[in-house]
């Protein structure tokens, strides 16, 4: 936990409540469209899809954290962010399927790969076709950009409200640090949508489209890199309320 950051919702709310049981909702979806083992290959089917659900879950896992972290430290419960909140949770539910569309999608080469089970190569085609995978990163970098834009939207709100909260100066750093994250988050699905718009034309527009994700890494290592040098500056000079 952020030592230096007063937390203004430890208490939490009805609000929150029904959030956490949305992302619920979200993980249960996840595994609506899996049906009970009813023989052997049925079992085999379900392990190697363990790969996709977990990685599936770990995202939202993610985003929920991001969502608590928001709550606790500002514990704002006014009609704009009641409003900020519900396009969020909606944004997340219409997020699983493609999620969970493009994870299975990905990993189904993978299992070919170590299992050699031509069967997974079937699965694949069967499941989309070559020129459509384009369209299926459109609408998974439409999702995934939207949900970092709207709590970019929720930090921004917070920050503009600084003297009713109370910030500090640190606060407000790590408030603002905050929204340019969520915004370099989602600007990387937004290239990814871009880049299959420019391409849609291409044999490999999804490939084009998917390696705009790898940038992820080092954008991200860069921006934290700078952001923690900038803050241990203002934690040596005091700026912050102490205890």
């Amino acid at each position: 936990m952020n030592q230096e950051f007063r937390y203004r919702g430890e208490d939490g709310g009805r609000l929150e409540a029904i959030s956490d049981s949305v992302f619920a909702l979200a993980i249960a979806l996840l595994l609506i469209s899996t049906s009970a083992p009813e023989k052997f290959e049925d079992i085999i089917k379900f392990t190697y899809e363990l790969l996709p659900f977990a990685f599936c879950i770990s995202l939202i896992i993610l985003i929920w954290h991001e969502h608590v972290i928001y709550f606790l430290r500002y514990g704002l419960r006014n009609p704009k962010i009641i409003f900020l909140n519900t396009i969020f949770l909606f944004i997340v539910l219409y997020y699983v399927y493609p999620l969970k569309f493009l994870t299975k999608m990905l990993s189904l080469p993978i299992m070919y790969f170590f299992s050699g089970n031509k069967k997974f190569i079937d699965d694949l085609t069967t499941m989309i076709n070559g020129d459509q995978v384009g369209h299926l990163m459109i609408i998974y970098g439409v999702g995934a950009a939207l949900i970092f834009l709207t709590l970019a939207w929720m930090y921004q709100y917070a920050g503009k409200r600084h003297e009713e909260l109370g910030l500090d100066e640190i606060e407000r750093f790590d408030t603002n640090a905050s929204m340019k994250s969520n915004l370099l988050m989602a600007a990387i699905p937004l290239l990814s949508v871009i880049i299959s718009l420019l391409f849609r034309n291409f044999n490999y527009v999804g490939a084009y489209a998917g390696f705009a994700y790898f940038l992820y890494t080092p954008l991200m290592f860069w921006f934290y890199g700078r952001t923690s040098k900038k803050r241990k500056k203002l934690i040596d000079q005091g700026r912050y309320w102490k205890t």
